[in-house]
């Protein structure tokens, strides 16, 4: 995974007025976690943050962190955690860890379904995403943007469970292996439009007596 550069500046003034000082210069703090001397408080450019972020990689992608006032080291983090406006939904605060490319970290893939399952096209299924995430143990280096899973040829009543992702490269899956998926739902509608077709072709035809097949003859 290529690695962006976002440039940054070690923080020094903190609390509440801080924050909306550095948000009205259209900055955000943010704190960098997992270093060897502890959290670090920092301010960098949301919007320079977000574009890195829109790049394909999603919150998964490598990002070299350039810090001004950091004896001008360079951070290889990946983001943790983004607090949002809970109106305008921008960014008012980010979390990042520092991470080591040399040591496995865990982080989670989103699943990106493909194709059209033939239970849904052909036949009326319904389908349902049940997993729209797995949790993964990896190098920083072998982070994926997204794990494709094809349902084409998922059918009705049919899943696909965590054990059938097909993922490349030396990444392990954390979660059980048992979990579905994605699900081809048989609708109720169909199920029962089925069900009465059945009924009306297995149905035994009424039989008629002697006797009322003669009153029937007779006119009576």
């Amino acid at each position: 995974m290529e690695q962006a550069v976002l440039k940054g500046q070690v923080r020094t003034q903190f609390g509440t007025g801080a924050a909306k000082r550095l948000r009205r210069q259209r900055l955000i703090p943010a704190i960098v976690y997992g270093g060897e001397s502890g959290p670090t408080a920092v301010t960098i450019n949301p919007l320079e943050m977000m574009k890195l972020l829109g790049g394909g990689g999603g919150e998964n992608v490598l990002i070299t962190l350039a810090l001004d006032g950091d004896g001008e080291r360079s951070r290889t983090v990946i983001v943790k955690g983004l607090q949002r406006d809970p109106v305008r939904g921008g960014p008012l605060h980010a979390d990042f860890l520092e991470v080591s490319m040399q040591r496995k970290i865990k982080v989670q893939i989103p699943l990106r379904l493909t194709g059209e399952a033939v239970g849904v096209k052909l036949k009326g299924g319904l389908l349902e995403q049940h997993l729209r995430e797995v949790t993964v143990e990896c190098l920083p280096g072998a982070i994926l943007s997204h794990i494709e899973v094809d349902i084409s040829q998922l059918d009705l009543g049919h899943s696909i469970h965590v054990r059938e992702l097909t993922i490349a490269g030396d990444i392990r899956v954390l979660d059980d292996p048992a979990r579905p998926v994605v699900t081809v739902l048989i609708q109720r509608v169909v199920a029962e439009g089925a069900a009465a077709a059945t009924e009306e072709k297995t149905a035994e035809p009424e039989v008629v007596g002697k006797k009322e097949a003669k009153e029937v003859k007779e006119g009576k």
